[in-house]
């Protein structure tokens, strides 16, 4: 069984365990981990649950096809440096996730959500984030690189 971190507000546990379960179940079968997914729906946040960063990583590693077992560490694919007021760490490491697996893989309908959410995205701020400017420089690449195939 899949394991992530536990922290305050994540995703309830519950409901990540039975889509683990759900996603492990299907196998390699691509259709059936999407379909598992598309059911799940959005996941609760709740006061005590799973690091979102790593549920939506470890998703999209599975709806790549990777079927490694453990979530990647909650650091995004590029380094980025941590400041006082910048991009909540939570929402930018799911984002990047995302975008990490779309610039991986050939699937054109997964580098076009990647851009949609790339262009639509609004991270919150917060205390103690990502470098504003960095994050919005590596996706101005990221979305680049993405049209560009």
């Amino acid at each position: 069984m899949t394991e992530f971190d536990v922290v305050l507000r994540g995703y309830d546990r519950l409901a990540v365990d039975s889509l683990v379960q759900a996603v492990e179940a299907a196998g390699d079968e691509q259709d059936q981990i999407d379909a598992a997914i598309r059911k799940a729906g959005p996941l609760p946040v709740v006061l005590r649950g799973y690091q979102a960063a790593q549920v939506d990583a470890w998703l999209a590693r599975r709806r790549a096809g990777d079927s490694s077992v453990g979530p990647e560490p909650g650091a995004p694919a590029v380094e980025l440096s941590v400041v006082l007021r910048g991009y909540r760490a939570t929402e930018t490491d799911a984002l990047l996730a995302t975008v990490a697996a779309a610039l991986e893989g050939s699937d054109p309908i997964r580098r076009a959500e990647a851009l949609r959410a790339i262009t639509e995205v609004r991270l919150p701020v917060g205390f103690r984030g990502y470098d504003r400017s960095q994050v919005d420089a590596y996706l101005r690449r990221a979305a680049q690189a993405l049209r560009a195939s």
